[in-house]
């Protein structure tokens, strides 16, 4: 059986009185894609914070490959994990080049070895490297939301964490960033991916959490999660 990478433990996240989490815990096995599911205001983004350490755990553990994860942002990304943030958040101003630079500000390898991940992002969106002088503000969204993944890659991360990588993007412009992010899972990247969009997430993820207000609903693999009843009504229509 793989190992465990990421392990979350009963956690708790309050915004004052607000719980916004509620005994949440999720594993995360080394070549996994997991998802996590849910309406607006499951707790999903609080979740992905927590573990980035951008908000402070009321109680709980967080585990990566068995040792205590650090609250520290730039510690978390040091010990392997990269966070592709909702909405995306390119650096506007700054070009695509200047973008993936920062992107891999805490790697201490050698420059070919970095050069060499330049690569392979654009071989995965190739657009990019056709853009490199380019503000990144003056690119299409799904332009920004390749430059998002492949910013978070140059950290050459053990573990790739999405936060709603559909939001506000056309079907088709979906389709094509899914089929790159299972490219990037077969490479050896454990991918976790917190989605509204319930279809596209169980097609690509192997398992899956169903958050609702911060708890638990239902866990399992992503291909029955598709078939339950329960869900389907709840998140993916009847017809699915």
């Amino acid at each position: 059986m793989s190992k465990v990478l990421l392990e979350a433990q009963n956690l708790y996240v309050n915004y004052g009185a607000i719980q916004a989490l509620a005994g949440f815990s999720l594993k995360l096995y080394e070549n996994e894609i997991v998802s996590v599911i849910g309406a607006n205001g499951a707790g999903k983004s609080t979740f992905m914070n927590a573990l980035m350490g951008m908000v402070k755990v009321t109680s709980g553990e967080i585990f990566l490959n068995s040792y205590p994860l650090s609250s520290k942002n730039y510690q978390v990304v040091r010990s392997g994990l990269a966070l592709v943030p909702e909405g995306r958040r390119v650096f506007a101003s700054l070009t695509v080049s200047e973008n993936l630079k920062i992107g891999a500000f805490t790697r201490k390898d050698l420059a070919n070895e970095i050069n060499e991940d330049y690569e392979w992002v654009f071989s995965l969106f190739p657009i990019l490297k056709d853009r490199l002088k380019q503000y990144a503000g003056t690119l299409s969204g799904g332009e920004q939301q390749m430059l998002a993944i492949a910013r978070a890659l140059m950290a050459r991360p053990k573990i790739l964490l999405l936060d709603e990588p559909s939001l506000g993007l056309a079907p088709i412009v979906i389709k094509d960033i899914f089929k790159e992010l299972k490219r990037i899972n077969e490479q050896g990247v454990s991918i976790l991916l917190v989605e509204q969009n319930a279809k596209q997430a169980l097609m690509l993820s192997h398992r899956a959490y169903v958050l609702q207000t911060g708890r638990l609903l239902k866990e399992g693999l992503s291909k029955d999660l598709l078939e339950d009843e329960d869900i389907k009504s709840a998140y993916l229509g009847r017809s699915a």
